[in-house]
């Protein structure tokens, strides 16, 4: 170069400062940094860290680490430099200037951030887990567009924040760095930022999920969003049952209003039903359908079934729930019906026994009452005990047997000769003591309520069963325990009832020896024990009704009417009549 020279003096040339190394390379090679920078105006400068030099339009700087990289002049340049440049808090470039970006902004990335400034929003710098999340929505260009502040600290647990112009990013040590936008952080923003119950964010906004909808998470919950349903936050342990159905893909899909809170339990509306969950209870839901319908319909948590105990279950070609005080239960053609728990749990057991509930179940002095399809039932909380709910009294008779019961059989005639009009017939084909059918054992039939007696105190009970047991020749010490197990249920469900035993009906040819030998046995141990008894070991041919048999075992109507005559003496004998 050429300075002036002074009066008298010649003029001297200074020569220009040199370009050389990495920093001449570029300048050198790329026309564009020519174009910006034009001529140096200082020599390279340099620490162990790297070099810069000036020129006229901005600097080149170079690190073995970055390369070397242009700065033009501009507010990018002078914010690097008044944060300190290379020694400062962003470093060395690792790119050039950026300039012509959208809104007329100009940008520039080092290694620890970016400084990014457009007319709009001014010159600020990114740094950190926030600038790499800024990088991660897409910088300028994305869905958070350029930052309107600085980074802001002092949030709780050290956290920080930086405001972009359509959103947020907040950062903490413990969730890291994630954007907040749109109705999610405006959901966020009500419930207190990361002061309010759902902390700070711990995952950007996940987008495309089940009709346009997007969700993201929170150290204590998350919150959904959907065009049709809007932000919902999802906390505790309402959003893990949520989850644990599908979320929004399940049948519950996205929530449509926010946690309520009762005096002892909280719910949730969802678009596909409603979660209700206490600490007694756990979170179960009703879905949207019959059972729901009525279960809103009697109050719901607050009517008379209380809180849902488990979620809506199918049974035998309907669908059913159990709840605090009861169970909805509902059967295609009968609608759904309240079922008492007691009642529920022996009809879940074979609900063809019973068929559905036709109406509600309802209390009246007798007990809790079920009308099923094919029976009543009756439920005692005394005896704690299923019945059926024919009326009994001192004239009735109840009589549980086998098909020896077929016909008018000559025990049901020999009961009405005695004074019995009333009669309550359980017989089973196949059933023993031992012997079982479809429902077991008479025994176990009896004792699991798969046989349902009466509710009440008829005058007699008689027991007429062995001879299926004779028929598959089962131990002598098999029948007695069952027969004993049965006589003593029949007596705590009818303390004040007669209870009688009759043996095996039999004749006295040689196929009839196992008949008799049942007989006998059991009358031993009914006598033992003091229950009334009648032997009924060759008895028909007493009767002279061997020829009045259908088969080795079971007799026409003409055997019966022979034999009841004999049993009506032997009865009205037994009971003192």
């Amino acid at each position: 170069m050429i300075l002036p020279a002074q009066a008298g003096q010649a003029v001297t040339e200074v020569p220009a400062p040199t370009v050389s190394g990495a920093i001449g390379q570029l300048y050198n090679t790329s026309t564009w940094a020519r174009s910006v920078l034009l001529r140096p105006t200082g020599s390279e400068q340099c620490t162990v860290t790297g070099c810069v030099q000036k020129f006229a339009g901005g600097d080149i700087a170079w690190s073995s680490r970055t390369g070397a990289r242009v700065v033009v002049n501009g507010a990018v340049r002078t914010a690097w430099w008044d944060a300190g440049g290379p020694f400062g808090s962003h470093g060395y470039p690792t790119s050039d200037t950026a300039s012509g970006l959208r809104n007329g902004g100009t940008k520039q990335v080092f290694e620890r951030g970016a400084i990014i400034s457009s007319p709009a929003t001014g010159t600020q710098q990114t740094t950190g887990s926030i600038h790499l999340a800024w990088l991660r929505s897409g910088s300028e260009s994305g869905y958070l567009g350029y930052p309107v502040t600085g980074e802001r600290a002092g949030l709780p647990d050290g956290g920080a924040f930086q405001a972009y112009e359509r959103g947020f990013i907040v950062w903490s040590p413990g969730s890291g760095a994630h954007p907040s936008t749109g109705a999610i952080r405006e959901r966020w923003r009500q419930s207190g930022l990361e002061s309010g119950e759902l902390g700070y964010p711990t995952s950007d906004e996940a987008p495309g999920l089940k009709n346009g909808g997007s969700a993201q998470q929170y150290q204590h919950g998350s919150i959904v969003w959907s065009p049709a349903s809007g932000a919902r936050a999802l906390t505790g342990a309402i959003r893990t049952y949520w989850n644990s159905t599908g979320g929004q893909d399940g049948a519950l899909g996205y929530p449509v209003s926010e946690e309520y809170r009762q005096s002892n339990f909280v719910y949730q509306q969802f678009q596909g039903g409603t979660v209700y969950w206490s600490a007694a209870t756990g979170a179960h839901s009703t879905t949207h359908g019959d059972i729901h319908n009525r279960y809103v319909a009697l109050g719901g948590a607050a009517g008379r079934l209380g809180l849902p105990l488990t979620d809506k279950l199918p049974r035998a070609g309907g669908s059913v729930q159990q709840f605090a005080n009861g169970w909805l239960v509902w059967g295609p053609g009968t609608g759904t019906q309240i079922v008492g728990h007691a009642t529920y749990k022996v009809w879940s057991v074979n609900p063809g026994d019973f068929g559905w509930p036709l109406k509600d179940s309802w209390t009246d002095a007798r007990g809790a009452h079920v009308a099923f399809q094919k029976l009543e039932t009756i439920w005692n909380d005394s005896t704690q005990e299923l019945y059926s709910a024919e009326t009994v009294d001192a004239s009735t008779v109840v009589l549980l047997g086998d098909s020896q019961l077929d016909l008018d059989s000559w025990v049901e005639q020999g009961a009405r000769a005695a004074g019995y009009p009333r009669q309550v017939v359980r017989s089973i084909g196949g059933i023993g003591y031992v012997s079982g059918s479809s429902v077991g054992s008479a025994t176990d039939a009896v004792l699991l309520d798969r046989i349902l007696l009466p509710q009440g105190n008829p005058g007699l009970v008689v027991v007429n069963l062995g001879g299926n047991d004779a028929r598959i020749f089962a131990t002598d010490a098999a029948i007695l325990s069952q027969a004993n197990k049965l006589w003593d249920e029949l007596r705590r469900k009818y303390p004040r009832s007669t209870i009688l035993v009759n043996g095996v009906l039999s004749r006295y040819d040689s196929s009839h020896f196992q008949r008799r030998w049942v007989d006998g046995m059991l009358m031993r141990e009914a006598a033992l024990r003091g229950w009334p008894h009648i032997s009924m070991a060759g008895t028909a041919t007493i009767a002279g009704a061997d020829g009045n048999y259908l088969d080795n075992i079971h007799m026409n109507q003409a055997g019966h009417n022979k034999v009841a005559p004999l049993y009506a003496s032997a009865l009205r004998y037994v009971l003192g009549k």
